[in-house]
């Protein structure tokens, strides 16, 4: 009986020891790694507004792939590393590292070396987007951390306030909305203190997305001139006299002049003015 037991340990070690390494975890490996140039569409004012987040994760049975949204110093994302921990995944960013050697010789015998890594800092901050590929995870739910700090998973690239939002009601509809994040959203009506209307647009998670800028008033001899902008563009600009609009013209700018100007019917005269 004894036998027959040494005999079914020995078959069922290797099947144990197949079954323990076929679930481990194989030797991962950073196929590429890439940061984006600075956000264009995020300025340093709003830089405070903004937490560092996972945008996005793809698996595929090759690679798992990582969109990362940071906010770091301009020249700290040149370089990307991994390191896997049991069950967190540490994606790392730096900058670039130089390693300098500094000799000095004291009393014309004794050469004392000293030995450094020295890590590049711009005086500018910045919002960049980081992208890792990764081969080797296994298809499993990892803790996500960011040079050791765990990150939120969201595609809402703002960082969480508790205010409360505020807006008006003016006829019914809602106007001047500001969310939780503090960020404009929706239809935004300003006018000047003297009542006269100056702005009227729509906006998306604070950027101007359409409708009229703004409004100059007594502005080169025109009483008004509104400019327009349509899907986050300047449009084009209305100029007015006496009420009564004399011409539409191309803008790019909020501040560029017009170009390419179409006059309405009876003020073809001011073409040659």
């Amino acid at each position: 009986m004894k036998h027959s037991y040494i005999t079914l340990y020995l078959v069922l070690l290797p099947l144990l020891f197949i079954c323990l390494t076929g679930t481990s975890q194989t030797k991962i490996e950073l196929l590429n790694y890439n940061s984006s140039e600075c956000v264009e569409d995020v300025y340093y004012p709003n830089l405070n507004k903004f937490q560092n987040r996972i945008l996005e994760i793809e698996k595929t049975d090759d690679f798992h792939l990582y969109n990362i949204f940071v906010v770091a110093n301009c020249s700290k994302t040149q370089k990307g590393e991994i390191e896997l921990k049991k069950d967190t995944l540490n994606l790392v960013f730096r900058g670039t590292r130089e390693y300098r050697i500094y000799k000095e010789t004291k009393n014309d015998s004794i050469e004392i070396v000293t030995e450094e890594w020295i890590e590049e800092v711009a005086d500018c901050d910045c919002a960049f987007n980081l992208t890792y590929k990764i081969k080797g995870l296994i298809n499993k739910d990892y803790t996500i951390t960011l040079n050791n700090k765990i990150i939120p998973k969201t595609k809402h690239r703002f960082k969480i306030r508790k205010d409360k939002p505020s807006f008006k009601i003016v006829n019914n509809d809602t106007i001047n909305y500001i969310d939780i994040y503090g960020l404009k959203q929706g239809l935004h009506i300003h006018n000047r203190t003297d009542g006269k209307q100056y702005s009227r647009i729509e906006y998306v998670d604070d950027e101007k997305v359409s409708g009229l800028t703004n409004t100059h008033y007594n502005f080169n001899g025109f009483d008004k001139v509104e400019t327009f902008m349509k899907n986050k563009k300047y449009t084009f600009r209305k100029y007015y006299k006496n009420s009564k609009l004399i011409k539409t013209c191309d803008t790019d700018g909020s501040f560029d002049e017009g170009t390419n100007c179409k006059y309405e019917m009876g003020f073809e005269k001011l073409k040659t003015n």
